[in-house]
């Protein structure tokens, strides 16, 4: 088992040493991060945990820092881990993460063999990780590291969107060997390592225009209508929670 993990751990780490570079340069994902369109669901995830001053956070596959720089800016005692040694140093050069090394400090591991003690964060948050992850070993590691009553959230990709997942497969250059977008199933897996858990998703219509503006030059007017079709995939996914599986991202928040 520790081989087999270790295996695909060294496969994953030379992708994102390497190949992860033709994601950063895609156009089409490139321009649907920067539309915003991610935002309100990224927002959510930061917001769950209300005042985090002083608290102790992990940051579950920090990459490039852009999320544990939110952290820090917000006065939480942060450690951000990554697998990629290049991700980690961008993180230290973009953001500079680790100058203060009470509040924050940045470590090389693996998510399914943390090198943390047991119950050493109250938080853990994490975007787009889960998904190149064995769930059930992924779960309890967050598990184990969570102090009592300490809570989890990440962001996640879903797998039922026929058009969304037709797209990843006629793209598997921009994936890593072992990705793949999580399924409903997925999640009551992963949950069920927990006391209690739920789970919200993100962006149905809503990426119609964050795609057009993503393949044609950017257009502060893409925008307006993205607002109305965000109220509309919020209003649908609180009236009709079975359309859930159909939206691009999920946010699962867990409690230790």
């Amino acid at each position: 088992m520790i081989n087999e993990i270790n295996d695909r751990t060294e496969k994953e780490r030379r992708f994102h040493e390497s190949d992860d570079i033709l994601r950063d340069k895609n156009r089409l994902i490139w321009g649907l991060y920067e539309s915003g369109v991610f935002d309100e669901a990224e927002t959510y995830l930061l917001d769950l945990f209300g005042d985090i001053q002083g608290n102790d956070v992990l940051d579950f596959g920090c990459g490039s820092g852009g999320t544990m720089h939110r952290l820090l800016e917000r006065r939480a005692i942060v450690t951000g881990f990554d697998l990629s040694f290049s991700r980690l140093e961008l993180a230290r050069r973009w953001y500079k993460v680790d100058m203060n090394p009470i509040r924050g400090k940045l470590v090389q591991a693996s998510a399914e063999l943390l090198p943390f003690a047991d119950a050493s964060f109250d938080i853990v948050i994490g975007k787009q990780i889960l998904h190149h992850l064995d769930l059930d070993l992924a779960a309890v590691e967050v598990r184990r590291i969570l102090r009592p009553g300490g809570r989890a959230a990440f962001l996640e990709p879903l797998i039922h969107n026929p058009l969304l997942e037709g797209y990843r497969r006629l793209t598997p250059h921009l994936r890593s060997p072992s990705e793949q977008a999580l399924a409903m199933s997925d999640l009551r897996r992963f949950g069920d390592h927990f006391t209690g858990w739920e789970h919200r998703e993100y962006c149905l219509f809503s990426i119609l225009p964050a795609l057009m503006e993503a393949v044609t030059k950017p257009n502060p007017l893409w925008r307006i209508p993205r607002r109305w079709l965000q109220r509309l995939d919020r209003r649908l996914a609180y009236t009709f929670p079975a359309i859930g599986r159909y939206y691009w991202e999920t946010v699962i928040i867990l409690e230790r």
